[in-house]
C-alpha cells in the first residue's frame, strides 16, 4: 500500500489526533530540563551580555536567517554542547520516515544529534523550529517541530525523551515527548535579560540530558 500524505493544510492539532498525541501536565522529563541551572565564566558571561544588547532592540523584526546567525548560533556556541562522536549541532536538515502509514517530511532548522563520521545527523535527541508564517499554517513552527519529533521516535527506535524548541521572534517555549505524551513549557522571551540566562542553562542541560540516556 503507497504511503498517505498529510494535507497541505496540516496544523498541530491534526497532527496530535492523527498520531495520537496527548499534551499532558504530568511534565517530570520537562521540568528537569527546563529548571537547569549553572554558573557562567566570565568570558560566557561577556558573550552573553554582548548578545544581548545585539538583539534586544531588533530581534522581533530579524527574518529566520538573521534570528539563527545572530541568536540561535551563538547561544549553542556559548552552550558548548558539542561532543566528540557524541553530539553534534546541525542546521537546515531534512528528516522524513513513514509513521502510521503516513509519509513525513520537514526540514529542522536547528538539531541535536549523534553524528556519522562524515556529519551527518544519525540519531537525533532535539529539534528547534523558527517562526514561520504563523498558527494554522502549514508552516506553523510547534507543527513542525512535533513532526520532526515523530519522525525521531521512528527513526530512533529507543523510547528514550525526546526535547524540543519552537520560537515565535523572541520568545521560546521548550518540549518534550515521551511515547504519546507531550509537555509545554511556559514561555521565555530572550528580551528579557533574566530569560535569555535561563534559555542558556537549557540549552546547556541539552549535554548532560544526552549524555546520561
Amino acid at each position: 500500500m503507497e504511503d498517505k500524505k498529510l494535507p497541505f493544510s496540516t496544523d498541530i492539532s491534526f497532527l496530535a489526533e492523527t498520531f495520537g498525541v496527548e499534551r499532558t501536565g504530568h511534565c517530570e522529563h520537562l521540568n528537569e530540563w527546563v529548571n537547569a541551572t549553572g554558573k557562567l565564566s566570565d568570558e560566557d558571561q561577556k558573550l552573553l551580555n554582548r548578545i544581548f544588547e545585539k538583539s534586544k532592540d531588533d530581534i522581533n523584526y530579524w527574518n529566520e536567517e538573521e534570528l539563527k546567525i545572530q541568536l540561535i548560533g551563538l547561544l549553542f556556541f556559548v552552550a558548548d554542547i558539542d561532543t566528540k562522536h557524541r553530539i553534534k549541532v546541525f542546521y537546515e536538515r531534512s528528516l522524513s520516515t513513514t509513521v502510521g502509514g503516513y509519509e513525513l517530511n520537514v526540514i529542522s532548522d536547528c538539531l541535536i544529534a549523534t553524528p556519522t563520521q562524515f556529519s551527518k545527523p544519525k540519531h537525533p535527541y532535539f529539534f528547534l523550529q523558527e517562526y514561520k508564517k504563523g498558527r494554522g499554517d502549514s508552516k506553523d513552527p510547534e507543527c513542525q517541530m512535533l513532526m520532526a519529533m515523530l519522525i525521531a521516535q521512528q527513526l530512533n527506535q529507543d523510547n528514550q525523551p525526546l526535547y524540543g524548541s519552537y520560537l515565535f521572534g523572541s520568545r521560546w517555549r521548550f518540549t518534550t515527548l515521551v511515547g504519546n505524551q507531550y509537555c509545554i513549557s511556559k514561555e521565555f522571551d530572550a528580551d528579557e535579560e533574566a530569560d535569555l540566562l535561563q534559555i542558556l542553562f537549557i540549552l546547556r542541560k541539552l549535554k548532560d540530558l544526552i549524555l546520561n540516556r
